[in-house]
């Protein structure tokens, strides 16, 4: 009788009730659980050269700090977590690691296989953006997005004009491949 929201299939079959001359239940409201939607996340780590890098007023490599960021989004379980990696080297060579995968616990092993990555090559970002988005559409209908964790702009050492690699990256935040 009281909710916040209307049960749309509860409504369709007081209508269909009606027209059958039936007395149809009058509930037609529902009230929001107190669970959270699960979402898929996948987390996506900057592995190129530069994250090798101490920042400034830290005693470790922003590598570290991004490991122990998305070690901490996957022990946190309230969504399904993947962790993927990329560098790359020129266009004919983007390295894309699935750390992991949507539905696999963090046991040690894949614990060990996030803090084994090494700081090497570019960053190509659209190109890992556009393969992480065709990761996550796999994934079931829900709530879904991708953590990008970065050191900053792109840059590959085959492109000369750095707006081309900014802009590639926009096109892909906004959907226009």
């Amino acid at each position: 009788w009281e909710g916040e929201d209307l049960d749309l299939d509860a409504a369709i079959d007081v209508q269909v009730q009606r027209r059958l001359a039936l007395a149809p239940d009058g509930r037609l409201f529902v009230r929001p659980g107190n669970e959270a939607p699960r979402c898929s996340v996948l987390v996506l780590l900057d592995l190129s050269a530069s994250t090798g890098d101490v920042a400034a007023g830290s005693t470790q490599p922003l590598l570290a700090v991004e490991q122990q960021a998305a070690l901490l989004l996957a022990q946190a379980g309230q969504d399904r977590i993947a962790i993927h990696g990329f560098a790359s080297n020129t266009r004919a060579a983007v390295q894309y690691l699935r750390l992991l995968d949507f539905g696999t616990p963090l046991d040690a092993a894949h614990t060990q296989r996030i803090l084994g990555t090494r700081a090497a090559g570019s960053t190509r970002i659209g190109a890992a953006l556009r393969h992480a988005t065709r990761c996550l559409l796999a994934e079931p209908a829900g709530p879904r997005a991708i953590v990008l964790i970065t050191d900053g702009a792109p840059s590959d050492i085959d492109v000369f004009d750095a707006r081309y690699l900014t802009e590639d990256v926009r096109r892909c935040t906004v959907g226009d491949e």
